[in-house]
């Protein structure tokens, strides 16, 4: 699709929404400030408690604004960011230097560039993975603990950090946020945005008491409970709501493929309702269109699942193969939306599921915890013999074994010489501290890898310091976005790890961007 297509494509996608995406529009919601009755009043409001809500909540309270909130609709914190797989892709870090991974900013870039197919905005991009290292080092000040770095499909290198799970990230970051006075308040829904009469953003105007509704494809705007309240902002308010994954309507307006049957890794407050606000305020938006699916999850568990630690692994340290033919069909360590796509191709609507292969050894890169979660729920299975694996998914056995052989002898290849790639689909191979892992030593582990709906790669559009557009091209004044809700950081396709760096060093930005801004009005 062409450049200008692409960012003409939401003014269709809003008339089919129900919005008419028109500039110079008046806005419904602009207000007489004096004639509302302001319930709370704050230097500034985060709207969301995920990665890039937890990160610009701290970076006010780190710039001296201290009056400050973070609500979320839900009756939890974290959101997506608090279940996922909580990987943060930087380079060029101490511990990337500790594991012996020479990687650079530049290399970062082209992974990032190369995936998104060149439509990502090429000054995001730059400072989201320069800033990346500070941001990390920022982290584990603030009592984040980073245990051990690994390879995300796209990346040429291992430069995925995980603390483990995404809540220990967010947890540590909302405990220092309590600690130093911050405020924050669950069950807490915005409806609107309010503007003054020269489109300032001056408030919100929330439910209290929300009681979300679990019902899978609920539509959030049929939702009433709750009590209404208006707080007043002076310095502005932070977007950090997340994408739409879960909405089982709206993300069909910009990718129609995504059928109501598709699952997701969100968890079911990922809806389209704040951005569907946005919408009809005017604001600008991009690339709505390229909604991700990720092929770490498991086929045989619902949501995220406990599967993706395992899998994750085994496309660096294993093979993949289609059961009726016994042979590899794609680049394991691929980007997810090409390892997605491939999987989608071959697996005959869920009824024919890939098999991905890995060895002890292979196993032994995967956190023993994550490894028992995925035994335990039958998502990841273990044989003592190679010939108990084939017989358990009615592997194509001869064919298969001559693949085995292949693999094995392109592992090898590759121990020799570090730049060598396989004939068959050119992937090339990491070693694991040192040593290159082939499928040859029991018991062996196996999952049915099974993609779905993950993360949605536009939304608003910013410019650098996280400052909102209206579709004019004209920056709101007070209003700021970070995370998923905003687009242009990963084009086309988003590599695996570079959403929570890209959530993070965002969040961080919009918070001292906010903090600047309103330090300088108030003299």
């Amino acid at each position: 699709m062409k450049t200008k297509d692409r960012r003409d494509f939401l003014k269709f996608s809003g008339l089919v929404y129900g919005s008419i995406l028109m500039p110079n529009i008046a806005l419904s919601n602009s207000i007489d400030i004096d004639n509302i009755k302001w319930d709370e009043y704050y230097d500034a409001i985060v709207i969301g408690s995920g990665f890039a809500g937890s990160a610009a909540m701290l970076s006010l309270l780190d710039n001296g604004i201290k009056n400050v909130v973070m609500i979320d609709k839900m009756p939890y914190l974290g959101g997506n960011s608090a279940y996922s797989g909580g990987s943060m892709a930087v380079a060029g870090s101490k511990l990337q230097a500790r594991d012996g991974i020479v990687d650079d900013i530049n290399l970062h870039i082209q992974d990032t560039l190369k995936s998104g197919k060149n439509l990502n905005d090429l000054e995001l991009v730059n400072i989201m993975i320069n800033d990346g290292v500070k941001t990390l080092d920022w982290l584990i000040d603030n009592g984040v603990n980073f245990k051990w770095v690994s390879r995300s499909g796209g990346h040429s290198v291992p430069r995925s950090h995980s603390a483990g799970a995404g809540s220990y990230i967010t947890r540590p970051l909302q405990e220092q946020i309590l600690n130093r006075g911050g405020k924050i308040l669950t069950r807490v829904i915005m409806d609107d945005i309010l503007y003054d009469k020269n489109h300032k953003v001056v408030g919100i105007k929330v439910r209290e008491k929300y009681q979300f509704n679990f019902e899978r494809g609920y539509e959030e705007k049929n939702n009433e409970s709750g009590i209404t309240k208006y707080y007043r902002t002076f310095g502005g308010i932070i977007l950090a709501t997340g994408g739409w994954g879960a909405d089982l309507k709206f993300r069909q307006i910009f990718d129609s493929s995504l059928r109501d049957d598709v699952l997701t890794t969100n968890h079911l407050g990922a809806t389209g309702y704040t951005a569907q606000k946005l919408i009809n305020d005017n604001v600008k938006f991009i690339d709505m269109q390229y909604i991700q699916s990720m092929h770490v999850t498991s086929q045989d568990e619902g949501g995220f699942g406990f599967a993706y630690r395992w899998i994750t692994r085994a496309y660096a340290y294993g093979m993949m193969v289609n059961p009726k033919t016994g042979k590899r069909f794609v680049n394991e360590i691929t980007d997810r939306k090409q390892g997605s796509d491939a999987i989608l191709a071959m697996n005959e609507k869920g009824l024919n599921p890939p098999v991905l292969i890995m060895d002890i050894n292979g196993t032994k890169t995967v956190d023993i915890e994550d490894l028992n979660r995925g035994l335990l729920v039958g998502a990841v299975k273990q044989f003592e013999t190679m010939d108990e694996l084939i017989a358990h998914y009615n592997i194509n056995k001869e064919p298969f074994l001559e693949q085995l052989k292949r693999y094995n002898e392109y592992v090898e290849l590759a121990s020799k010489d570090k730049n060598y790639k396989d004939p068959e689909f050119n992937r090339n191979f990491s070693d694991y501290k040192g040593k290159y892992i082939k499928i040859e030593q029991a018991p062996f582990f196996a999952a049915r890898p099974g993609p779905k709906v993950h993360h949605c790669m536009g939304g608003v559009k910013t410019n650098k310091d996280c400052e909102v557009y209206d579709n004019d091209m004209q920056l709101i004044q007070g209003l700021y976005a970070c995370g998923e809700i905003t687009g242009g950081r990963h084009g086309y396709n988003r590599l695996g790890s570079n959403a929570v760096l890209d959530c993070l060093v965002y969040g961080k930005r919009a918070g001292n961007t906010l903090a600047k801004n309103y330090n300088l009005l108030r003299g």
